[in-house]
């Protein structure tokens, strides 16, 4: 045994001595106090003793007991020798917490009860535990207060001040509260205390833990624009002139790459990041108390450091309830956890994916506060080709297009084309294994043929339609709303989708039906949740049969009509993303809705020049002269048509002719005839 720590376990014995003959008396009567010193009597400076066999009649003997008093009495204020390892790694602590005289002798205790078998033998003595033939090595054991403050020389009172959770030795989480009044180092101190090299450096590095990577790059998340680069200064800023009580709140749904963003701040601000309470010791689940314990050491050890933020994931876990207004339903001190965001001596982030959780007392206390939305489209394609290239794999268009149409976070798309290079670089593997995990998410990938593709060949409309498409796009404008009319299957959804395209949007298209509630105000909830969610997701929104939500109110027979049409008139007026809604009845729509579109374009039935070239198109045939004749012909009666015409074997250019005619007369107004393919005549 080093000789401080010898010194150190004859103050622990002589401290009981000091509490006078009786208390001594009471330790030796009532504890195998006596049977210990026998076993150790080497290690105490005691010249004479007898063997250890002799246990049993010491234990009754009084003149040895006070001859023991007199002797424990007398080595109690001897000079200590130079420090052990094990002391300058625990006095470490104290210089770096602020640690006064007192807890940094509870600590010491606590440590040594847990790493050197002659002090954790003592406790065991002291509470009738101690029988030497089954002692192993020692253990976290918990000690009582009444142990601890008989062996420290301090009344239990003065000893319990010292371990409330207010006090740094639980507060910062160097010590465990058992409950019942038992106490024991935590791990995270025995790892301290246990680490095989005692630099200051090393030490807080064991604290503070490793830093996260993430395989995401600052640019793949451009689509936060000045947001981030504003945190980013915001950081470097604080971190240069050490100001205290910078927060930083980042929220937004899971998986849209709040907690990759910290790891990628840290690098472009050329800080370290430290994820605190991540894991409890031993990679164990930690609770909430363990969480904020290992907020409040973080921060104090912060102001210790230079160039470094701290990062608290999932927030809302540590301050939820704080906030509550009744009493007894309040989890934690308010004034503590207040206190713990608005006087942190270093930046701290705090992610969260329900920010109301945290209380409005948290939350004004946030200097800066980041919203992370869903990818949009050209989002997504930028993280799908820079991690494509990370991983070294090489995707088609067609691929590309798979993976950039899952609606999934950036680390799912990552993971799928790892995947991919493990399996080979097969980039369907990338596909299958996000789109895998996203549909587990609750997610859904886009479909992918289930849409009529827009040609602009076969569209025919009032508006140059490519003309419109290219200032829409050029503009940059988001803000751009469009009524789409005419006859069904003119292309109107089609072509929102095209344009939607062209501006690097993902598409949520809702039907009438999709939003009609049967209950009073639920149409108006819908609607309302709706435009949140193109919103959230910076999606061009498409209504199909939109004078169901936007007809006329004048002739409207109920109020819930009225109120529905209201509802939608008020997000069209400050909706910030694109929007189309499409109808086949143009001349149902409220007038007021009317003058809220920007563009109004009706589509109209396609020219004989069209209907020939989409013919040829669509069945690789030059089309029959009687074609010409077949009015309003569209592009969604051509595809009506080749599909039936691949159910059937149908390739007859006549036959195909006919049951495109079939379908014209089947539209609203024309003569009821047949539809589908006619049956040849009967012969003969």
């Amino acid at each position: 045994m080093h000789p401080f720590e010898r010194h150190t376990l004859i103050r622990h014995v002589a401290a009981l001595a000091s509490e006078g003959s009786a208390v001594w008396a009471s330790f030796w009567r009532k504890t195998e106090l006596s049977h210990w010193l026998v076993r150790h009597h080497p290690l105490l400076k005691i010249a004479t003793l007898p063997d250890a066999g002799d246990e049993v009649e010491l234990a009754a003997h009084v003149v040895t007991r006070d001859a023991l008093l007199s002797h424990f009495t007398g080595l109690r204020e001897s000079l200590p020798p130079q420090a052990s390892p094990l002391e300058r790694k625990v006095s470490w602590l104290g210089d770096e917490l602020g640690l006064g005289p007192l807890d940094r002798t509870i600590l010491g205790l606590l440590v040594r009860a847990a790493t050197i078998p002659e002090v954790h033998s003592l406790v065991l003595a002291l509470g009738s535990q101690f029988i030497p033939e089954r002692l192993r090595m020692p253990h976290n054991m918990d000690i009582g207060l009444n142990t601890i403050a008989a062996l420290l020389g301090q009344t239990p009172r003065a000893v319990g001040r010292r371990l409330t959770r207010e006090m740094p030795l639980v507060m910062y989480g160097l010590v465990d509260d058992r409950r019942g009044q038992d106490f024991a180092a935590s791990d995270r101190t025995l790892k301290v205390s246990n680490a095989s090299r005692s630099t200051a450096q090393t030490l807080r590095s064991l604290l503070f833990g490793k830093p996260k990577t993430t395989s995401l790059t600052w640019e793949d998340f451009s689509h936060l624009k000045a947001d981030a680069e504003a945190v980013c200064d915001l950081l470097k800023a604080a971190s240069r002139s050490r100001t205290r009580g910078i927060n930083i709140l980042l929220h937004g749904a899971p998986g849209t790459g709040k907690t990759a963003f910290a790891s990628a701040l840290a690098a472009r601000a050329g800080l370290h990041a430290v994820f605190v309470g991540e894991c409890a010791e031993e990679g164990e689940e930690p609770d909430r108390e363990q969480r904020i314990s290992a907020l409040a050491l973080a921060q104090k050890l912060s102001s210790q450091s230079e160039g470094l933020f701290l990062v608290m994931d999932e927030a809302e876990d540590i301050f939820v309830g704080v906030d509550e207004a009744r009493g007894h339903s309040r989890l934690g001190a308010k004034v503590f956890m207040n206190n713990l965001v608005e006087a942190n001596p270093c930046p701290t982030l705090y992610i969260s994916n329900h920010p109301h959780r945290l209380g409005r007392a948290v939350l004004r206390r946030m200097t800066y506060a980041v919203e992370f939305p869903r990818l949009d489209r050209a989002a997504r394609e930028r993280i799908v080709r820079r991690s494509a290239t990370r991983h070294k794999i090489a995707l088609d268009p067609a691929r590309l297009q798979e993976l950039v149409r899952l609606d999934a976070p950036p680390a799912l798309i990552d993971h799928g084309l790892r995947a991919a290079r493990l399996c080979g670089a097969e980039s369907q593997v990338a596909v299958r294994a996000a789109a895998s995990v996203l549909k587990v998410m609750g997610g859904r990938p886009a479909p992918v043929g289930a849409k009529a593709r827009f040609h602009p060949a076969f569209a025919c409309a009032d508006t140059d339609l490519a003309r419109l498409t290219d200032r829409i796009v050029a503009s940059g404008r988001t803000e751009i709303s469009l009524c789409l009319h005419g006859l069904p299957g003119t292309g109107k959804s089609a072509y929102a989708r095209h344009l939607a395209e062209r501006m690097g949007l993902e598409v949520l298209e809702k039907r009438a039906s999709d939003l009609l509630g049967m209950f009073v105000g639920e149409t108006e909830q819908n609607i309302a949740a709706c435009f949140a969610e193109a919103k959230d997701k910076r999606a061009f929104l498409v209504f199909d049969e939109a004078d169901s939500l936007l007809r006329d109110r004048t002739g409207a027979g109920q109020s819930h009509e009225v109120s529905q049409v209201n509802e939608m008139l008020t997000w069209m007026e400050s909706h910030p993303y694109p929007f189309a809604c499409t109808t086949n009845f143009a001349d149902a729509l409220d007038p007021a809705a009317a003058r809220r579109f920007l563009f109004k374009v009706r589509f109209l039935p396609l020219s004989q020049a069209q209907a020939r070239a989409l013919f040829a198109h669509t069945f690789g045939q030059t089309a029959p002269a009687h074609l010409d004749g077949l009015c309003q012909l569209t592009p969604g009666d051509f595809a009506v048509v080749a599909r039936k015409a691949q159910v059937m074997g149908e390739t007859d250019a006549c036959a195909l002719v006919e049951a495109l005619a079939a379908e014209v007369e089947a539209k609203p107004g024309s003569p009821r005839r047949p539809i589908g393919f006619r049956a040849p005549a009967p012969t003969g």
